[in-house]
This record gives C-alpha cells, structure tokens and sequence, in this order.
C-alpha cells in the first residue's frame, strides 16, 4: 500500500522543480504558469509560493519566480565532499611548497564559514584563525565569494549581515556593486597593510557554479611583486585544477 502523501509539500517541491526548470532557459514562472502547470487554483498556489519564498527557496523578479539563495546552498552541500576530497591535497601541497598560510571557505545560509585551514611550512608566517576573526567584510574571501555569487544570493548574505562600512571603505556608501563588479573583472581579491598580505580567488566547478573561496596569507615583509605574482599564480592554479576535476 503506497504510503499517504501530504499534498500541500508535494505541490511545493513539483513547484520548486517547475521554476527551476523554467530558470534554466534563462526567465523564470509567473505564478498562473506554475498554477496551470500543477492543475491548482492561483489563490492555493499563491500561499505555497510564498511560504517557499519566506523560506529562500523561490526568491521574485518582477512578476517572475526564480530559485531562490537556498538552492546554492543545498547544491555546495551536496557538493562539499567532492570539494574537500579534490581541494584539501591540494591546497596542502601548495601550503607545504610555498611555504604561505591557506584557508577554504564558503557560505551557507548567508554566513561565511571556514571548511578547513592549511598552515604554511615557512619559519614565521601567518595564523588564519587570528587574522579570520575581524568582521566578515574585512576578509577577502568574503568578497571575493560575493562577487561570483548570484544577486539572490548576495541579497541574502546582505540581510544576515548587513552591508559593508568601513571595514571595506571601497564598497561602502553605495558603491557595492562598483566594488564587486570590479573584484569579478579581476578574477580575484587581494588586501594589503604593513603587517600582512591577502589574496582570494573564487572556486567555480565545471559547470560554472560557484562551490567556494580560496585565500592565501603572507606576512608582509615577505612579499615583493614578484612573490605576489607567484603566490596569485599558485591561487589561480588551485582554482583551475578544482574546476577541472569537479
């Protein structure tokens, strides 16, 4: 005896499978295409889609539902251990060869989160887990990770977090989308004072979805331009290497 199903979840996973779908080519459903497509009334439709909504799994454009930030999320969770698996002999190697601090982070429900940290083999260097403490937006992985993620994506680490001020004096006052769109053309973040150095580079698996970010920590007076062209060039290898086997 098939067991009983409660409609109401049916109704609302058959319609997360319908905007997904019709996001694929690009648009999105208005709410009568997802109602006629399930054979349901709009005004039962409606409710569903907004409880979905509520909970970030449809997000609105217009008229239009689209997926909302919670299917990135789901969609690195069920990616998470393939990443590990790829990334961390990885980013242990090049921890071990370049001598330089590593982390690799992600985000999950709009918040930033360390998936695991790669001490370097060098004498004196830097402690991630010291300098990852400050606010969120200080982090270059932070940005970096903001700049390749989708807008309903960014819209919701904005209401977890709030918007930058000046711990990131470049995308504060208005000038976010600026900031981001800038750190998208470069392909990478980077963050400099008199103590130490900061790079970050996005993880983009084959399929061109955004699974995590990668940074890089040197302390300061070991860095020339050389030494920062090498340590990007070890971070964009990293990056091409993940996309290639994921």
């Amino acid at each position: 005896m098939a067991e009983a199903l409660v409609k109401s979840i049916k109704k609302a996973f058959d319609a997360l499978d319908y905007v997904m779908q019709s996001s694929r080519s690009g648009t999105g459903a208005t709410l009568s295409d997802i109602a006629e497509s399930l054979d349901e009334k709009q005004t039962t439709m409606r409710n569903i889609l907004k409880t979905m909504e509520a909970c970030d799994y449809l997000a609105r454009e217009g008229k239009l539902y689209v997926p909302g930030a919670k299917n990135g999320d789901l969609a690195r969770t069920n990616s998470r251990e393939a990443l590990i698996k790829v990334a961390s002999p990885i980013l242990t190697q090049a921890a071990k060869k370049c001598g330089e601090s590593f982390v690799l982070t992600s985000v999950y429900n709009g918040r930033r989160e360390v998936i695991s940290r790669y001490n370097g083999s060098n004498e004196i260097g830097v402690n991630t887990g010291v300098v990852e403490g400050k606010h969120v937006y200080t982090l270059v992985t932070t940005r970096i990770f903001l700049a390749f993620a989708s807008g309903i994506e960014r819209e919701n680490f904005y209401k977890t977090n709030g918007l930058p001020g000046d711990e990131w004096p470049e995308a504060k006052d208005g000038k976010l989308e600026h900031a981001l769109e800038k750190l998208q053309k470069a392909g990478f973040a980077a963050e400099r004072n008199k103590s130490l150095c900061a790079y970050a580079f996005p993880l983009i698996d084959s399929r061109g979805n955004l699974l995590a970010s990668i940074g890089a920590y040197a302390p300061a007076f070991r860095i020339n331009k050389k030494a920062e062209t090498e340590l990007l060039k070890v971070l964009s290898g990293i990056a091409e290497k993940v996309k290639k086997q994921i």
